[in-house]
């Protein structure tokens, strides 16, 4: 069968496998991927039909970000195969993905260049005229027109720094269209987004679905993905469990394939034991800093406190005033009964009080080193004398803490890069 041609850079191109051939546009089959002893992926086939949203599903660990890295190139399968519109992969290649097969990924931790603008971003790699003096009239010319094609009202000379995390998102997105991307692979997308920057990015995504494109889908919210997606793929444990169409089926199922087990009745909050009353175990009063002021409440032990808020309403600088990590312009703070005065990351640490950053590469992980380092490196001083880690005992602390918390890897030595999403959230 010959292979759907590649699409054109935007403009109005379909980007949809020829609709005559009935042609999936990804057809998965037998992929498996092993990591040492660990096996993310065991045997997985499905097809993704082309020009359609499909739903990938899945909890944490169950092989979702392994199956995304293959299909982006980012690793080889150990066994099976890939066809993209009729075209068997040979090269898992970022780079073979993308131009020679059209698949393309938006990432859970983007890639871009910050201190670039739009226009240098969008059209990184695909400069029009010459490699070493790239028209730079062209070029805004070039990303105006995608924008307005994509209705993304964006200034092409803006500096991506500074610009919110939906919007970097969606340069993202117009990125991997200008370099004729079929296929967009979306990682969680919405993870970090309030509902009105998810919307933003909906909207793009039902543009480029009446354009032809094909997207695969991933996320934990079933509201959006009912909302969204043709079609539902669920794996488990590195296997594939199902598949339906939306229509077909409803959240409950979605998620007792997941899970591997029907759901029992769902406590409500307000059915649940209330919590006893307690002295708070964090008492703010008249909190302020960058971007919030005058922020006051308190939380009990037991309790889930959620903070909710607009892009740029400071409820992130909130955290990181808390923690330590930006200083704060007045108010108080109480942990445990006591006065928190001198707040930073360290005193934090050592008073037990813990931050899970959003932006979980860039600020919570240390990427050169390994998953052990990783568990363990708030704790390394409680294993030292004179400078020098007790290893062993090191070594077996950090496993314990990754077995309680249920982190699936090989082995704690290798690189806190090469887990999964959800286990590098866990580490």
């Amino acid at each position: 069968m010959t292979p759907a041609p590649h699409a054109a850079a935007p403009g109005g191109a379909d980007r949809s496998a020829d609709p005559g051939t009935g042609e999936p546009a990804v057809r998965i089959r037998g992929l498996t991927r092993n990591f040492g002893p660990v096996r993310a992926l065991r045997d997985v086939s499905f097809d993704v039909p082309a020009g359609e949203i499909t739903a990938l599903l899945g909890e944490n660990g169950a092989g979702k970000s392994t199956l995304l890295k293959i299909l982006a190139g980012l690793q080889p399968p150990s066994e099976g195969g890939v066809t993209v519109f009729g075209e068997e992969v040979t090269s898992f290649e970022p780079a073979a993905m993308l131009s020679r097969h059209g698949v393309a990924i938006v990432p859970q931790e983007l890639s871009l260049l910050p201190d670039r603008t739009v226009a240098e971003n969008v059209l990184s790699g695909v400069e029009p005229g010459n490699r070493w003096f790239p028209s730079r009239r062209r070029m805004l010319e070039r990303t105006t027109e995608l924008l307005a094609e994509l209705d993304l009202h964006l200034d092409p000379n803006a500096s991506v720094r500074t610009l919110d995390l939906a919007t970097q998102q969606l340069i993202v997105v117009a990125r991997s269209i200008a370099r004729g991307c079929r296929v967009l692979i979306l990682d969680e997308p919405t993870a970090m987004l309030t509902p009105a920057e998810a919307d933003r990015l909906f909207t793009l995504m039902g543009r480029l679905k009446a354009t032809g494109t094909t997207m695969l889908y991933v996320s934990h919210r079933m509201p959006e993905v009912f909302r969204l997606a043709d079609h539902i793929q669920v794996l488990r444990d590195g296997g594939h469990v199902a598949s339906w169409r939306s229509e077909d089926t409803t959240p409950d199922q979605a998620v007792a394939a997941m899970v591997g087990r029907e759901l029992g009745r769902l406590t409500r909050r307000a059915d649940a034991a209330a919590v006893p009353t307690a002295e708070p175990a964090l008492k703010i009063r008249g909190l302020s800093g960058r971007r919030h002021r005058d922020v006051s409440f308190d939380l009990r032990p037991g309790e889930i406190l959620g903070i909710a808020g607009l892009p740029d309403s400071g409820r992130v600088e909130l955290l990181h005033n808390l923690f330590g990590g930006d200083s704060g312009t007045g108010g108080t703070v109480e942990l445990l009964g006591e006065p928190y005065e001198r707040r930073n990351p360290i005193a934090s640490v050592e008073r037990r009080l813990a931050f899970v950053p959003g932006e979980r590469r860039a600020q919570g992980l240390l990427t050169t080193m390994s998953v052990g380092e990783n568990v363990g490196a708030l704790t390394a001083k409680a294993f030292s004398r004179l400078g020098l880690i007790r290893r062993r005992a090191f070594d077996a602390a950090a496993t314990e803490q990754a077995r309680l918390l249920g982190v699936k890897t090989a082995t704690m030595t290798q690189p806190i890069t090469s887990l999964s999403g959800g286990n590098q959230q866990k580490a």
